[in-house]
């Protein structure tokens, strides 16, 4: 009987924020931040111990447009105005397995979004590798919670990730934007939490009324100021709001009125 191929889950993590005050070629600069977890039978975040490193291949204006990343989850941070389609290629353990080629769209419509993958192999794989391929591997939410448990003596929860954007279900993409002219990159120690925690606060948005929502977007509207992204489609009823770019006071005051509204 044929044996059947072996297939692998993963997923592609992107998040991205505003750069405050920063411009080019008239749109506003951008940190963002690509990482890659294996996906278990159970949906849960797992590490990838099959991959030995990541090439990112970005669009040719960035300098050095080969990026190489040895260490899980292969976090690659950078800075630029623009989308554009890249490619990430996976080199496994095994020398002799080809090189997985995944293609990428790193674009702006969302602060965060994860694109699934199955990478399939072959059963005639040498020993050793089918041995990574199929071994069991502590998932990230056990890591997690055995942290927690250690460090609290608690029961430890897995925390689950929400949406930053939610009443913004998608918006306009710019189509001819390029990468970054800029030679920096972002730093790896570069912070991305807010003091305010936005996934917190975008799930008590889901949880106001109608009235609710309409006075949120008022206040959202009277604290407007340039550099946020705030956009207001009529014709949809939508109303689209990027949370990384509000800024703190302004944070303060959402979660203040979620507060009281749902009090």
């Amino acid at each position: 009987m044929p044996q059947k191929n072996i297939t692998k889950e993963i997923k592609v993590v992107t998040d991205q924020h505003i750069v405050k005050g920063q411009k080019q070629h008239g749109f506003p600069m951008r940190k963002w931040k690509i990482s890659l977890m294996g996906i278990n039978a159970n949906g849960e975040e797992e590490p990838l111990p099959y991959v030995e490193y990541v090439e990112y291949m970005l669009h040719q204006t960035f300098e050095q447009p080969l990026r190489k990343v040895t260490e899980y989850p292969f976090v690659l941070q950078e800075k630029g105005w623009g989308e554009f389609d890249m490619k990430i290629m996976l080199h496994f353990a095994d020398k002799s397995t080809s090189p997985f080629v995944l293609d990428h769209d790193l674009n702006f419509q969302m602060t965060h979004y994860e694109v699934a993958h199955t990478l399939t192999f072959k059963p005639d794989l040498k020993s050793s590798f089918l041995k990574l391929l199929n071994q069991p591997v502590e998932t990230i939410s056990d890591r997690r919670d055995h942290m927690s448990s250690h460090h609290s003596g608690m029961d430890a929860k897995t925390n689950k990730r929400g949406r930053d954007d939610v009443l913004k279900t998608k918006s306009k993409r710019i189509k001819d934007d390029r990468s970054s002219d800029d030679d920096s990159s972002v730093d790896a120690e570069d912070d991305w939490n807010d003091e305010i925690d936005i996934h917190v606060l975008a799930e008590k948005f889901q949880l106001l009324q109608a009235d609710d929502l309409v006075d949120l977007v008022k206040l959202v509207k009277a604290n407007q100021t340039s550099d946020m992204y705030v956009k207001e489609d009529g014709e949809a009823g939508e109303f689209h709001i990027d949370l990384r770019t509000l800024g703190t006071d302004l944070l303060h005051q959402l979660w203040q009125f979620c507060a009281k509204r749902l009090d």
